[in-house]
């Protein structure tokens, strides 16, 4: 799988949420904007984390004094894209209408997403 390719693990995706909202952040930035669900995480381990996915290039760090601030390198909305291409080649063997399918039939869509998909779709023929 090429870097282009790789995703995120949910530990990372977890960290990589705080980043996109924060836009940049030092560890101790990051560890107060995570979820503090029942996986807490020590300082140490949002440290190890953030160094691991700065070296599969997700996130850059540059310094501000003694800290290093990191910053996202792939913007939420192309990661977004990334996944969904992944779960449609790997899941729905490359059927895109399939997984759009499963998603209309298993969520409980009111009328105004509805309405708001189809203009989506409509939107794509003009």
């Amino acid at each position: 799988m090429s870097a282009e390719d790789r995703l995120l693990t949910d530990a990372e995706l977890d960290h990589m949420r705080a980043l996109w909202e924060l836009q940049r952040g030092t560890v101790r930035q990051v560890h107060a904007a995570l979820p503090q669900g029942d996986t807490a995480r020590a300082y140490t381990t949002v440290a190890t984390i953030l160094k691991i996915m700065e070296t599969k290039g997700f996130i850059s760090s540059s310094r501000d004094g003694r800290a290093l601030v990191y910053a996202p390198v792939l913007a939420r909305q192309d990661y977004q894209t990334r996944s969904v291409r992944h779960v449609v080649d790997t899941v729905f063997g490359g059927d895109a209408v399939s997984l759009v399918r499963r998603l209309v039939q298993a969520e409980s869509l009111d009328a105004d997403a509805l309405a708001e998909m189809r203009a989506l779709v409509e939107g794509l023929d003009e």
